[in-house]
């Protein structure tokens, strides 16, 4: 999925970018963001928007929850309005406002373009699904609107109007015009909440030369001092707690909570916890951490991260800005 302005939602930067930046397509797409801006859930609660109507006239879908869809619709005018029908009615955890919620998706306009079907984008294409924050703003509204309030396992038909989609400025990159309606075909798959946890035992007898940090598992934790840490030229990981979840899986994306610390100051700088989950390529956080190897879910990692010079663009990559000596304490919570 994408958003108005850009095609991947990341709300949240590392050297986080160090997790992020030693691959190509390291972060799962995300869905149709807004212009502006635990264990996974099977339990919550919340009242979808009342704004959508039931039933998406002259659309039908065919296969099956997981299965690509394959959307027919027929040659008349969009629906004016918001509309919404659930095609697979699942029995999971109800999604709620705030959740990060992992989905499988498939978009296309209403009208063909040029005689075919235009399909803008699909995660079933890319073989993995999409993680994003729901019914906050982060993408768009007809997504916010229809998707807060329905119950994982479910597959979704959305018929989305411009004003509830990209509005009047379209979405260029994806040939999206703005006087398109979008139809979209979602299977809710997982949630996880702001501060999405999961279990393990924490490692009694860890060596010396670490910060000093509070490291109970499950629960967020902190960095009470810096002093005397010594960092070397690479980054250097320790497992802090041992996870009693499924193996991480090398080939699948993490659903990490990240504690981010300034090595100098001992300042914490940004954290996850609270807010949401990030969402990262296993094979990125293995790379960096790999005391995770062979771990299972629930399993936490202490990174100290080097100071990292700039570097210019080059060979199609965005420029690097400098990041100054940073402590991270990575928890993965999920995987999908």
């Amino acid at each position: 999925m994408f958003s108005r302005s850009r095609f991947v939602l990341a709300s949240f930067v590392l050297p986080i970018s160090l997790l992020t930046a030693c691959g190509s397509g390291d972060e799962p797409d995300a869905p149709p963001a807004s212009s502006g801006a635990a264990s996974a859930s099977t339990s919550g609660s919340a009242s979808p928007a009342a704004s959508a109507v039931k039933g998406v006239a002259d659309a039908s879908v065919k296969g099956g929850f997981g299965v690509k869809p394959v959307v027919t619709v027929a040659d008349k005018p969009a629906p004016s309005q918001l509309s919404e029908q659930v095609i697979t009615s699942g029995s999971g955890d109800t999604v709620a406002k705030g959740d990060t919620l992992v989905a499988n998706y498939s978009g296309q306009t209403w009208a063909p373009k040029d005689g075919k079907v235009k399909v803008f984008d699909s995660s079933f294409d890319r073989g993995a699904p999409a993680a994003f924050v729901i019914g906050a703003g982060a993408v768009i509204p007809g997504w916010d609107k229809t998707l807060v309030g329905k119950r994982l396992g479910s597959r979704v038909l959305l018929s989305i109007p411009p004003a509830d989609g990209y509005g009047a400025q379209g979405q260029p990159q994806a040939g999206i015009a703005g006087t398109d309606t979008l139809v979209f075909v979602v299977d809710l798959i997982a949630t996880y909440k702001p501060n999405a946890s999961a279990p393990g035992t924490a490692v009694t007898r860890l060596p010396a030369g670490l910060p000093k940090i509070t490291n109970v598992a499950a629960k967020a934790p902190t960095v009470i001092s810096t002093a005397g840490v010594k960092l070397g030229k690479k980054p250097a990981a320790t497992l802090l707690v041992t996870g009693s979840g499924a193996k991480i899986d090398p080939a699948k994306t993490l659903v990490l909570q990240v504690v981010q610390t300034d090595a100098a100051t001992g300042k914490n700088t940004q954290s996850t916890w609270g807010k949401a989950p990030q969402t990262v390529a296993a094979r990125n956080v293995l790379t960096v951490a790999s005391v995770l190897n062979g771990r299972n879910i629930g399993s936490r990692a202490l990174i100290l991260v080097p100071a990292i010079a700039a570097k210019p663009a080059s060979g199609g990559q965005q420029a690097q800005p400098a990041s100054p000596a940073q402590i991270l304490i990575v928890d993965v919570v999920g995987q999908f």
